[in-house]
């Protein structure tokens, strides 16, 4: 009479065995976890914050150089005199004070005026270098500029730039080419003499458009710094200004 052997079966019932169960448990809980993660990143990427604007911070903390942390001095012509300057809501403006001397600070930014085309501020002027005008290369002073800069990855120099100024002489609307040989600089006067001198006030403008207007350009670069400037090494007075709230903004 033969014996038939009976193999042993890793499974009874269709189930498992203790041991398949657990080769098969932490490849299970492994796969579960990356399904989570990937449900989670859908769910992030459909939920990211659309943000309303890109703000250019003053922290109101100042560098050993005194200069205002997370901004750059530039210094064309003398020396310069930079302050923080207290707000009601707890913020802080850049007070720039200016005699005979011509320099400024700028922030890094990226921004895409397709999405980001408004640029928005305030600003406040003290004192006016009162022989300004920026229509005559001899009494260009200002005692508040503000410049939008658009790097050339090629040559720094011939980064276009858009400025706004607050003019002591020429008419608000002026609109006119900067002087330098080799950047190409456009120039808005937005606002003019001792009318609201001593009062914060608030701007708003479309970047893209001016941008546009001014250059005769429909493509629109993107945006690499921004500056806030004064001078009056021109007519040699004193001049000085406060600037807060930057920041670049959606259209509607």
């Amino acid at each position: 009479m033969s014996t038939t052997n009976i193999p042993t079966t890793s499974t009874t019932f269709g189930c498992p065995a203790r041991g398949a169960r657990h080769r098969i448990l932490p490849a299970l809980i492994g796969l579960a976890v990356i399904l989570l993660g990937l449900v989670s990143m859908t769910f992030a990427a459909k939920h990211a914050p659309n943000p309303a604007s890109i703000p250019l911070p003053i922290s109101g903390t100042m560098d050993e150089k005194g200069i205002p942390v997370g901004w750059d001095l530039e210094t064309f012509r003398n020396h310069h005199q930079i302050k923080l300057e207290p707000l009601k809501d707890g913020q802080f403006g850049i007070r720039l004070v200016s005699e005979e001397s011509s320099f400024g600070l700028h922030k890094s930014v990226e921004v895409d005026l397709k999405e980001f085309p408004v640029l928005s501020w305030r600003w406040k002027v003290d004192r006016l270098p009162l022989a300004g005008d920026v229509r005559e290369k001899d009494k260009n002073d200002q005692a508040a500029q503000i410049y939008v800069i658009f790097p050339n990855s090629l040559i720094r120099l011939r980064s276009p730039m858009l400025g706004y100024l607050w003019d002591s002489n020429a008419p608000t609307g002026t609109t006119a080419d900067g002087y330098s040989p080799i950047t190409p600089i456009k120039i808005m006067v937005l606002r003019s003499g001792k009318q609201q001198l001593g009062k914060w006030v608030q701007e708003r403008r479309n970047v893209a458009e001016d941008y546009v207007r001014l250059f005769g350009q429909n493509s629109l670069p993107k945006v690499g710094r921004v500056a806030i400037w004064i001078n009056s090494q021109h007519t040699k007075s004193t001049a000085q200004s406060s600037f807060a709230d930057l920041q670049f903004q959606r259209a509607n």
